[in-house]
């Protein structure tokens, strides 16, 4: 999320020239403040709930100072578009380089194989800058988590290349047609805000990740650029009123980035309305020069934290996403703050040794140029490497590589997309295939991705214990009537509409399944299960309950053997029943809730939490094959093998 045409330094073409920009130390006092801000809020989120709006205020200053430094150049005629990008190669991509390349280094040895794949997809679309349309395609509920994704953070570098191979082209057509710019930019500017509004309204993973919707941000950057461009530099000193007038602004504009930082909430829109805030205070402070404010973000500590803001951002999420996937539960304290400390060494080194040296100078201004775009390009080939072999299996010791299985299988055998419905798919698109075939009896799974994955068992035995199987899935949605989840706005639809669908079709059984997971009070979940029980009873001749199943800690089972591996200090295969990383306290608590309710309700009740774990362990694989390939959803061998030791008690006739 840090920018990457932040200047730290005035840039000249030649040594004797004149710099092309007049260096400012509070726009690195600045770039201090947001980096402080971002660091804060991946550390510690509560902390400071909107610190995330530093990437925001990193936007309005790449806008300013690249269309400061590019209208400079064209006035004097010295603007060349190839020595540009030669510029920000220097400019961005040593340290991203480094960065970039310790980041796979460390995914080899640690990542398991669906893992790598995803950091190499996102180590080739970071090299080309599409890190946020890459991002956009990988929102989905199987995805990895947002804060264990080692590159996330390079979405923003994405961005604001994508504007620097546009802006400077308008900035060149404004200058050869004599157009006003400023109007141009707040033209602009007030398009790419509407249409953030009104993305944002219906899809804000769109609005937060493309660059129409977030062009706004760097234009309010732009157009004061343009503003301070075309008018006398600086504000009359003589002028006691402006002078106060600037004061003022420059207080408004630092309070309310503090405010966006402080006061943000989930259910606020972002990008949207609220982020104005960060936007304008941030674009106000850069044009209220010589403030009380302005004297604060000169401090040398603070030029010092600007000046290395961009490899401090570059390297501190990675470390963090390592540290959030070797920590099971959650990184200690002091494990978070020792890592904003190595980070803040890290850059400090980085910007010393690394970059400094690579972009300023004009000897060999060619061969560093050709290095680094070597340099990126080897790394977008590993990136492609270990995302067409599935993570690169060779790196996995050949010990543990059958176990280290991806999910696309299992995904299949689940039917994602067709009888397991993902959180933007609404009831209507049920398959046909999910009603069965109608001539057999009829056994009804009905519940969330949990209940999906015990779809291939179900669907093994069906032909030897002649029943038919009707799916009725849908991600994160339990099988209760009234459940409602403002982040899965489809459930109460698609739980309604398979209501529906069991009045039609009057099943044999019906199993309720689900992680059962999604209630923190018992009385809410004792109501929800009561009322869909009472609503399906009629319908049917039997309700199944099965329990929670056995669930796993950290990545999951694949990356716990792994882990296992290197950890054992012989290099052991996790055994066959284990407790090493089990959930087993949040298992037994809610197997407790759900099985004394159903009992209650006198329902089948079948524990998958007895039949999968005994004194040794939970059971892990079964010959080659694992139980889960997640947390918890089961591979078709694990659901295969549930299903084998419940069968007859789900099909045996009610008394």
């Amino acid at each position: 999320m840090i920018v990457a045409g932040l200047n730290t330094y005035a840039e000249t073409s030649k040594p004797t020239q004149q710099p092309l920009m007049r260096y400012r130390a509070d726009i690195d006092g600045l770039r201090a403040l947001a980096v402080l801000a971002v660091l804060v809020y991946h550390a510690f989120p509560a902390a400071l709930p909107g610190g995330f709006f530093g990437v925001d205020v990193f936007f309005v200053i790449s806008g300013y100072l690249i269309t400061s430094l590019i209208r400079l150049q064209i006035s004097q005629q010295r603007f060349n578009i190839a020595d540009f990008y030669a510029r920000r190669i220097r400019r961005i991509f040593p340290a991203l380089v480094l960065v970039i390349a310790t980041t796979f280094t460390l995914g080899w040895f640690l990542l398991p194989l669906h893992e790598m794949q995803s950091l190499g997809t996102n180590i080739a679309a970071s090299v080309v800058f599409l890190q946020n349309f890459v991002l956009l395609g990988q929102v989905g509920y199987f995805d990895i988590a947002a804060e264990k994704k080692p590159l996330l953070h390079l979405w923003s570098l994405g961005i604001e290349e994508q504007y620097y191979v546009v802006w400077p082209l308008v900035l060149l057509l404004v200058r050869r047609w004599k157009m006003n710019g400023l109007i141009v930019a707040t033209v602009f500017g007030a398009a790419s805000f509407v249409l953030c509004l009104i993305v944002g309204t219906r899809a804000p993973d769109y609005a937060f990740y493309l660059p129409f919707t977030r062009a706004w941000e760097l234009l309010a950057g732009s157009a004061l650029a343009v503003w301070h461009g075309d008018r006398t530099p600086g504000l009359p000193e003589a002028d006691s009123r402006l002078r106060r007038a600037s004061d003022l602004a420059a207080w408004c504009g630092f309070i309310g980035i503090l405010i966006s930082f402080g006061i943000y909430q989930p259910g606020f829109s972002h990008p949207g309305w609220f982020t104005l805030l960060p936007v304008v205070g941030a674009a106000v402070l850069i044009a209220g020069r010589g403030s009380l404010i302005h004297r604060l973000l000169v401090t040398p500590p603070m030029v010092f934290l600007g000046l290395i803001s961009y490899p401090l951002y570059l390297w501190h999420f990675p470390l963090m996403a390592y540290a959030r996937i070797h920590f099971v539960d959650s990184v200690p304290v002091g494990y978070m703050l020792a890592i904003l400390l190595v980070s803040g060494l890290l850059a400090w080194l980085t910007y010393a040794a690394v970059e400094r040296p690579l972009r300023f100078g004009n000897r060999n201004v060619r061969l560093k140029v050709g290095g680094l775009a070597t340099a990126m390009i080897a790394l977008a080939l590993v990136g492609v490497a270990a995302d067409l072999t599935h993570g690169l299996p060779i790196r996995i010791p050949a010990k543990i590589r059958p176990f280290m299985l991806t999910n696309e299988d299992s995904l299949a055998a689940m039917r994602s997309g067709k009888c397991l419905l993902l959180p933007d798919q609404g009831p209507e698109q049920f398959a046909p295939e999910c009603t069965g075939n109608g001539d057999r009896p009829l056994v009804v799974i009905w519940g969330d991705s949990y209940a999906a994955a015990l779809s291939p068992g179900l669907r093994h035995f069906a032909p030897a214990r002649n029943f038919d199987l009707a799916q009725f899935t849908a991600s994160a949605c339990p099988p209760l009537i009234d459940y409602v989840n403002p982040e899965r706005p489809f459930c109460k639809s698609i739980n309604d509409d398979v209501l529906r669908r069991l009045s039609t079709l009057q099943p044999d059984v019906v199993i309720f399944h689900s992680t059962w997971s999604y209630h923190r009070q018992v009385d809410d979940f004792r109501r929800d299960l009561r009322r869909s029980v009472a609503l399906v009873k009629p319908l049917t001749k039997k309700i199944v309950v099965i329990g929670p199943v056995a669930s796993w800690l950290g990545d999951g089972l694949p990356a716990n053997i792994l882990d296992y591996y290197y950890q054992s200090g012989n290099f052991a295969l996790l055994p066959e029943r284990t407790w090493f990383r089990s959930n087993e306290n949040w298992t037994s608590a809610a197997e407790a809730m759900v099985e004394s309710e159903a009992t209650a309700l006198g329902l089948d009740y079948i524990s998958a939490h007895r039949l999968l774990c005994n004194e040794a362990g939970c059971l892990t694989r079964i010959g080659p094959e694992l139980v889960t390939f997640d947390n918890g959803h089961f591979t078709p061998a694990g659901s295969t093998y549930l299903v084998g030791k419940s069968i007859d008690r789900i099909l045996e006739a009610k008394p």
